[in-house]
């Protein structure tokens, strides 16, 4: 996630170090390829059947209601498919995918589009919300989507949107994971969280990870954390984490990313391209 007003009240949390507690086991990562020629790309979802991406573009400012934003499609290689495959969106973001469906955050909309042809099918307003981000499908079959602006989750549900969870430790909540028996979220104040789906209370794994966005699940409690400016974590099981890749002198955002099998493909929301990378343990 990138947006310019929001710098100066997250100062704080992008200076912040990451925790010096050892990491049991450790990662390491190789470049596989880079694939310029996005505007802004936020996230990336697989399809159904892993043929292909999806990845949101935003194309501007990630609060702008001007239009631009769209969904582009890539091949596994990093081969652009349909550059503009879904159009008419603002600044979409975090992606949920399940029965021919794609949910789509849009500031303050849920959309769903056609997940073959693009299409959109309906558009729900959610209520009070300001930075809609991250998307994820809940074990009761309602679709979250983390509100940034109101540290929030929302639920979509039986066409209705309501408010799932509200905490203040959801304070710049960015990205989801579901997981069996919880749901982890990143926070843009550093926070590694886990919200259990029955309470729903709320443990935190990790702290002092800067302006955290995508995570994915390493096996045996550990996980990747990525902050938006260009860092990428290990998260222990512990707690602990150490800087795996650091890219903010080159300015490449690390943004919502994703882990199918050992590779990780990750947006960089600039310079405008999305990065493939093998991860060995």
């Amino acid at each position: 996630m990138v947006k310019q007003v929001w710098a100066a009240a997250l100062l704080l949390a992008a200076c912040a170090q990451p925790q010096s507690l050892p990491v049991t086991a450790l990662t390491t990562l190789t470049q596989l390829w880079s694939t310029p020629g996005f505007s802004n790309p936020e996230s990336i979802l697989p399809s159904a059947d892993g043929a292909f991406f999806y990845v949101t573009n935003v194309a501007g400012e990630g609060d702008a209601r001007d239009g631009n934003g769209f969904i582009a499609r890539m091949t596994p290689d990093g081969t652009i498919v349909t550059r503009d495959w879904a159009k008419g969106l603002d600044a979409p973001k975090g992606m949920a995918l399940r029965d021919g469906r794609l949910y789509v955050s849009d500031i303050d909309d849920l959309v769903v589009l056609d997940a073959a042809s693009g299409a959109e099918m309906t558009r729900h307003v959610v209520p009070g919300a300001k930075f809609l981000n991250d998307v994820a499908l809940a074990p009761d079959g309602a679709v979250l989507v983390a509100d940034s602006g109101s540290a929030r989750i929302f639920a979509l549900k039986d066409g209705a949107v309501t408010e799932w969870r509200a905490d203040a430790a959801f304070d710049s909540i960015n990205g989801l994971l579901p997981e069996p028996g919880r749901l982890v979220v990143t926070t843009m104040a550093g926070k590694l969280l886990a919200v259990d789906w029955t309470t729903k209370a709320i443990t935190t794994l990790a702290s002092d990870l800067g302006q955290a966005d995508g995570v994915a699940p390493l096996g045996g409690g550990a996980y990747l954390v990525s902050e938006w400016p260009g860092r990428l974590f290990e998260v222990g099981a512990d707690g602990g984490a150490r800087v795996l890749l650091d890219t903010r002198e080159a300015k490449t955002l690390l943004n919502d990313f994703v882990l199918v099998g050992d590779t990780l493909y990750v947006p960089n929301w600039g310079p405008g391209s999305v990065t493939a990378y093998r991860v060995a343990r």
